[in-house]
């Protein structure tokens, strides 16, 4: 529901309150429209595709700077807008932290999104399954056998905010346990550790935490799920 997000994200995050719907929504229907031309990325729009937007981003920011002032806040203050009964928190294990340890995985493609939202708004699709069953580093593998298309990325964490803040709802399943959303574009300087947004019943919760099975081998698991985000600026 294309007003029920754009509501929402101004709402909850600083999306430009000028920003139309026909606008929103008609930039997301030509990226789907232009994706579907392609035919080895079409079928994204067979599985799970949120709609997002992003508002502009601060020039130069620390990205775990902006995850904890910033995003965190956003994506709580919307879960809870929606289910004021239910928790939504931040858990980072052990003595992990956030600010100065994040950089941008070089596989991921995310740096031309996040110099895209320097410049504006930006709006796009998520897709929250597209690589799911794949650990981190699979995942950013994956990144070199998809077609160089300039506006599809590696999820991280801004795209993935966005589409919970404009669509609470989208982790919340009575009937079964959703996939655990990895934030895979971005690496911390911990190795050992990875993020992501999951469920915990009903609840949201955004970890820092371990992927490591033992000492020396990372875990997958079929819960895991590596996102793609396809995007564009807006006016």
């Amino acid at each position: 529901n294309f007003q029920e997000i754009l509501t929402n994200s101004k709402k909850f995050s600083s999306v430009d309150p000028g920003i139309k719907l026909e606008s929103f929504e008609s930039t997301c229907i030509d990226l789907k429209d232009n994706i579907e031309n392609e035919p080895l990325l079409k079928n994204l729009f067979t599985g799970v595709h949120v709609p997002f937007i992003c508002p502009k981003r601060e020039p130069e920011i620390d990205l775990g700077i902006e995850l904890e002032k910033t995003t965190l806040p956003s994506v709580a203050a919307s879960f809870k807008g929606a289910f004021p009964k239910l928790h939504c928190k931040a858990t980072l294990q052990g003595s992990s932290k956030l600010e100065g340890e994040l950089s941008i995985d070089n596989k991921s493609r995310y740096g031309s999104f996040l110099d895209a939202q320097q410049k504006g708004a930006v709006v796009g699709w998520y897709f929250p399954q597209a690589l799911q069953e794949y650990d981190i580093d699979s995942q950013r593998a994956q990144m070199e056998t998809l077609p160089p298309h300039e506006n599809l990325v590696l999820s991280g964490a801004v795209d993935t905010a966005a589409a919970l803040i404009g669509s609470p709802d989208l982790l919340v399943n009575i009937d079964d346990y959703p996939p655990v959303l990895c934030l895979s574009a971005l690496e911390h300087t911990d190795k050992k550790l990875m993020l992501c947004f999951k469920a915990y019943g009903q609840h949201l919760e955004f970890w820092c935490m371990s992927q490591m099975l033992t000492p020396e081998i990372t875990q997958v698991s079929e819960q895991w799920s590596g996102g793609l985000s396809l995007y564009a600026s807006i006016d």
